[in-house]
């Protein structure tokens, strides 16, 4: 058997907690008979890699032990199958998911992380996080399966998500329609049916309360005490890296519960709001891009954004300059290519007065207005040839000299430029100094365009159909399957530029409560895609291409409504589980 005690000791002798810890995590074993390394994981105290990997390195030193004759076999072979959905299995997907939290300090992606992967590990068809929000005394749903940002708001002292907050203990309800506590109106408003929930509080390693973490209707039977156990396990190690996430976000305290005192400053973590808040998506492309941003941040290395119109360059921009040490400083931009030639350097630069027609009075340029700040210039590709020799020296030696003035001034600006073109063919084809092109694009970032991801289309159109509700006090309740599958294989030259208008006029045209069907659709998206069929070569060698498009249209719309299971996916596709992943291996979709 293993030594729960020598865990506890190899946990302590890592210096992963400390000696109070384990002295803690002792005395509760010996009042409850729970292992202490247990204790420490329900306490928040240690994460799930890390005590996997001190009982992996527990049982490799006690097998050698055995191997060299040291000490008699203690750990005999499990001759037995496991069955599916066992505690060590899904011990082991927990696992999988604390590495997959562990490398992500962005409170928004943690959150998209826990409730994709939450149902498959719950076996429930619905998993949502309400978090705390100091200021209001409310509980507010934060991006639930099922549910958008902000949906929905209690007061954190009602329902049984309050109930849980206020108490710190866990419930497992197995009809909710006949408890006091459940509030009926959350199903109305959300068109769902709660058959059954298992609700258990976000506790951090320091006991703060942060919000509550539950999930909706078991696929078989109810939730057993296992599945709370499991649960909570998942919320402690989820609290502990949201904590994380808020300290490396917002550098604030953590929030504290309804039951201790709140520091004012404490406040400011829930009204900071994430730039990159509205960057959404759930795709590789989209996450890299998050990833990078919050890394060159904090420097002050020059930036080149690359991305087509549309796809957000400017918010990016945006994001890189509240996340670094000049957030509080002036943030400048302009586009190149909305500048006539003539003026150009006088908008960079600034001029002074009588140096040209028209020149009434001194001019104070971008690069001076940006001073000690941010400065973005969006398509700089569009600057001639010999203004790219002033911009070359402006950014390396910090100095600019106003147009009509005899005089440089030193100013300290940090650029992040963008361009929708490829500069490296700019170059080639002489229509961008390489000189310029290499001092810019030090710390290059990418963002694909909507064709590319188009995982990242339900996610955008869930919120901007939240967000057009919200302002204009229509609700529409979603979007029909046919009308998403129609807008996830339209092409979206515009990107999300282009997406934020079709669904705004989809918001019109549907009626109040209703979902945006085809009918609400543009005519250029309904026509484009009959063109792309009129125009598509019937000819035999083509048809196997035509099935595989279908076929990858029908796995991607399935994934999204069944959110990701797959298993529930392969029933609707009348496929096994395995048939189902290995048409999402042939298709590429294993990111999706």
């Amino acid at each position: 058997m293993i030594d729960h005690q020598a865990i506890g000791r190899l946990l302590l002798e890592a210096g992963i907690i400390s000696k109070k810890d384990y002295m803690d995590a002792v005395g509760e074993f010996r009042k409850t008979g729970k292992s202490p390394y247990e204790i420490l994981l329900l306490n928040g105290k240690v994460s799930v890699d890390e005590l996997v990997q001190s009982i992996i390195i527990h049982m490799d030193m006690t097998l050698l032990k055995e191997a060299l004759g040291m000490e008699k076999g203690s750990i005999q072979p499990q001759r037995q199958v496991r069955p599916l959905g066992s505690y060590l299995e899904r011990i082991s997907l927990l696992f999988k998911m604390g590495i997959v939290m562990s490398s992500e300090t962005n409170m928004s992606s943690l959150v998209e992380i826990l409730i994709k992967e939450a149902p498959t590990v719950m076996n429930a068809e619905r998993a949502t996080i309400f978090l705390a929000d100091p200021k209001t005394q409310e509980l507010y749903s934060h991006m639930g399966v099922g549910l958008m940002h902000d949906q929905i708001r209690i007061p954190w002292d009602t329902g049984i998500a309050g109930w849980v907050f206020t108490h710190g203990k866990s419930l497992n309800i197995i009809d909710p329609y006949h408890d006091s506590r459940f509030q009926k109106s959350v199903d109305l408003r959300t068109g769902y049916t709660t058959k059954n929930l298992l609700c258990v509080p976000l506790k951090a390693p320091d006991g703060v309360i942060i919000g509550v973490f539950q999930v909706l209707n078991k696929r078989a039977g109810v939730f057993t005490p296992t599945d709370q156990e499991i649960l909570e396990i998942l919320a402690s190690q989820a609290a502990r890296f949201m904590q994380h996430a808020l300290e490396s976000d917002f550098s604030t305290p953590q929030v504290s519960t309804p039951l201790q005192a709140r520091p004012p400053q404490i406040t400011t973590s829930y009204q900071n709001v994430d730039p990159l808040e509205d960057f959404l998506g759930t795709s590789h492309q989209i996450r890299e891009v998050r990833s990078l941003v919050r890394k060159v941040a904090p420097s002050s290395t020059t930036v080149l954004i690359q991305g087509e119109s549309g796809t957000g360059k400017e918010l990016i921009a945006r994001a890189i300059h509240l996340l670094s040490s000049r957030a509080d400083k002036p943030m400048v931009s302009l586009n190149c290519a909305a500048i006539p030639s003539e003026l150009i350097e006088s908008e960079l630069f600034g001029h002074k007065k009588g140096s040209f027609t028209g020149a009434i009075s001194d001019h104070e340029g971008v690069f001076q207005a940006a001073h000690t700040g941010t400065i973005f210039l969006d398509e700089i590709e569009a600057t001639s040839p010999a203004m790219q020799v002033k911009l070359l020296r402006a950014i390396q030696v910090g100095e600019i000299k106003p147009v009509g003035d005899t005089v440089t001034q030193t100013v300290d600006v940090r650029l992040v430029a963008a361009t929708n073109r490829d500069l490296h063919v700019l170059v080639q084809e002489g229509k961008f100094r390489e000189d310029l092109f290499y001092r810019i694009n030090v710390f290059p970032v990418i963002i694909s365009p909507l064709r590319e991801r188009i995982e990242d289309i339900p996610v955008l159109i869930h919120h901007l159909l939240a967000k057009l509700s919200s302002q204009t006090g229509k609700p529409v309740r979603g979007i029909d399957p046919a009308a998403m599958d129609l807008l996830m294989k339209y092409a979206w030259p515009g990107n999300v530029r282009e997406l934020e208008n079709e669904i705004e006029r989809a918001h019109i045209m549907t009626a109040d409560g209703a979902h945006i069907s085809v009918r609400s659709l543009s005519p250029r998206i309904t026509k484009s895609l009959e063109k792309l069929a009129q125009n598509r070569p019937k000819h035999s060698p083509l048809m196997k291409d035509a099935i595989d498009d279908l076929e990858r249209s029908m796995i991607v719309s399935a994934l999204h409504e069944c959110n990701g299971n797959r298993s529930m996916a392969a029933k609707k596709l009348g496929l096994s589980r395995q048939g189902l992943i290995n048409k999402i291996y042939k298709f590429g979709l294993q990111e999706e």
